[in-house]
């Protein structure tokens, strides 16, 4: 109940303050359910500010309105195991004609 609370204040302070800096309006409704509006809306916003708190709230908003995906990283394939020729035959002579 308390992140709610935390973010519905968090989302007034950022209507109010859009609309007193910018003289602009943002629907908080469609803010929340609608992620492509909401995308290009903090898109626009974030370009226009000029307050640094505002563009602290837009990216607080982003954070929790558009979660990022993560992405699965690509793994390469391992090589191939590399096949190792047969050693060459080697004489030993130990136990040659010479050996005793």
């Amino acid at each position: 109940m308390d992140k709610q609370m935390e973010m519905a204040q968090l989302m007034a302070r950022f209507k109010l303050q859009v609309k007193r800096t910018l003289s602009e309006t943002v629907d908080l409704d469609r803010l929340t359910r609608d992620a492509e509006y909401a995308r290009q809306r903090l898109a626009e916003i974030e370009e226009a500010a000029l307050d640094e708190e505002l563009l602290v709230m837009v990216l607080r908003l982003r954070d929790h309105l558009l979660p990022v995906t993560p992405v699965a990283p690509v793994v390469a394939p391992p090589p191939p195991p590399q096949v190792e020729p047969p050693p060459k035959e080697t004489r030993s002579y130990l136990m040659g004609a010479r050996a005793w």
